[in-house]
């Protein structure tokens, strides 16, 4: 647990600041020698630019079963330390990272031995490299997911330690991205100005400042562009009282033109919007802002909450929810005591529109559903959009619970800026590997029918009706599409890309 002590100015930071970097250096100076397979977590390391080479299997094989086979997703067993990850086959190779008790890889098509160890390439979030597999365990083993549940206990999503309304607070991060921090900072009641965090490699600090052109960021953001992990110490620097928000901007490229002549389709919705991903253009309007049920269109939210606030490779056990109690909602399939990694719980949320993958990513990476809620709300302030309010993380709604296509074309522009939404979204089947397996398969037609197609979402309940946001890229350029209360929203969407893709002209 970090100090309760509130820092109220940044004199006091940069003390803090000093203390930590002798801390890290000296944790990193005392690392084991690289000639052990383990290690305690904490060593800092740069990422993998490029996989190496493929690499047939050689050498001494004699040293117990067969390796793991491709497309199998295992978890690290390293005894509570962490699995060194290295750019080649030995342990001579250069160290990568170190992977924590409980991480999840993905097995690739490569392995090969030494006398020590026998290695297998495998996917570890965003680096591809070599691990001795004898400390690696199939995700579909009980035992392993059971073990990994214990694990990831000890690492909770958000940020742990106090936030002062103004000044300066150390916090330790759960895992996730910048602008989760930023949010979950908000809803301590801390407007962040800045962040701060150690530098890789050279050592000192680096910082993020808000409210800035983002090439001032651009340190930070090669440092941390796809994430930053769990388990990194941040320092925050908390805004002025009469700053209530810190907006989400979105990069704008320059707008499409309207050339041709044809009227847009008509719809049967009660209200539509298509909109040009790049530069967030309306290029087509039916009362785009008309409040109304979203239905399942409220899982992006949900999603890109998630995405950004958590660890996606950490493991959630799950001792609350059960589809079997949900009759007659779209279901994942779970049930108490299933244990699944995060990542596989997005899948089943967005592909079959698991209601029950909804609530157990909220408890998990919320605690409570109200609280997650909030996160969704302030997603929404951040975003600017006026015209949506959510009370649940799946859709089924209640009293207070609405969006427009607009709100929700504007929610999936920036969930597209997330490479992991951008990959689930436009999924048309995944196989969740943990205490069980279970295959998911999207409900997406559109995903199956239209050149192009790579997403979104479907939703359905009887007061939204028949709800659709959809997503297509033709000839580099991707346009999104919202339809709400549509009984042809199939066809309908077809028919808008159609007529957007041939009547805009980009810059």
């Amino acid at each position: 647990m970090l100090s309760r002590h509130v820092l109220r100015a940044l004199p006091t930071l940069l003390v803090l600041l000093v203390a930590a970097t002798l801390l890290w250096s000296s944790s990193a100076s005392a690392s084991p020698a690289p000639s052990a397979g383990l290690e305690r977590a904490g060593e800092a390391l740069p990422a993998l630019d490029a996989a190496p080479a493929p690499i047939v299997i050689t050498g001494v094989l004699a040293l117990r079963d067969e390796p793991l086979a491709p497309g199998t997703r295992a978890v690290v067993r390293a005894d509570g330390g962490c699995l060194r990850l290295r750019d080649g086959a030995g342990t001579s190779a250069k160290v990568l990272t170190c992977l924590p008790e409980g991480s999840s890889v993905l097995v690739m098509e490569s392995a090969q031995a030494d006398a020590e160890y026998r290695w297998q390439l495998v996917l570890a979030g965003q680096l591809v490299g070599w691990a001795a597999d004898e400390f690696l365990m199939p995700e579909s083993d009980p035992a392993a997911c059971s073990a990994a549940a214990v694990q990831q206990s000890s690492s909770r999503p958000g940020l742990t330690g106090d936030l002062p309304e103004r000044g300066v607070g150390a916090v330790l991060w759960g895992g996730g991205t910048t602008s989760g921090v930023i949010s979950a900072a908000l809803l301590r009641g801390c407007s962040a100005r800045s962040l701060w965090a150690q530098r890789a490699g050279a050592g000192g600090l680096m910082g993020f400042l808000t409210r800035v052109p983002e090439w001032v960021n651009r340190d930070w953001q090669a440092q941390y562009g796809n994430g930053i992990p769990a388990g990194t110490i941040l320092f925050v620097v908390c805004g002025e009282e009469n700053q209530a928000t810190v907006p989400i901007v979105l990069s704008a490229a320059g707008a499409p033109t309207l050339v041709g002549t044809a009227p847009p389709p008509t719809i049967a919705g009660l209200s539509g919007v298509v909109i040009d991903a790049a530069s967030g253009a309306v290029l087509y309007d039916r009362e785009a802002h008309l409040r109304l049920a979203p239905a399942s269109l409220t899982k992006m939210a949900t999603a890109v909450v998630a995405i950004e606030g958590a660890d996606t490779n950490q493991w959630v056990s799950n001792n609350s929810v059960d589809y079997r109690a949900m009759p007659g909602s779209s279901v994942m399939g779970l049930r108490p005591g299933d244990c699944f990694p995060l990542r596989d719980l997005l899948y089943g949320l967005m592909l079959p529109s698991g209601n029950d993958a909804g609530l157990a990513i909220a408890r998990y990476v919320a605690g409570r559903d109200d609280d997650f809620v909030r996160a969704m709300n302030m997603l929404t302030t951040r975003l600017g959009l006026a015209d949506t309010a959510f009370v649940d993380p799946h859709g089924l709604g209640g009293r207070g619970h609405y969006s427009s296509a607009y709100d929700l074309a504007m929610i999936a522009r920036y969930g597209l800026t997330l490479p992991l939404f951008a990959e689930v979204a436009s999924a048309r089947s995944w196989t969740a590997q943990g205490s069980r397996s279970l295959p998911l398969h999207t409900l997406n037609q559109f995903l199956t029918s239209y050149p192009g197609a790579d997403g979104l979402k479907t939703g359905y309940t009887e007061e939204a009706g028949r709800t659709l946001a959809v997503s297509a890229t033709r000839d580099g350029r991707r346009l999104i599409a919202v339809l709400m209360n549509d009984l042809d929203r199939f066809p309908d969407a077809r028919a808008l890309m159609d007529w957007a893709f041939t009547n805009y002209r980009w810059p």
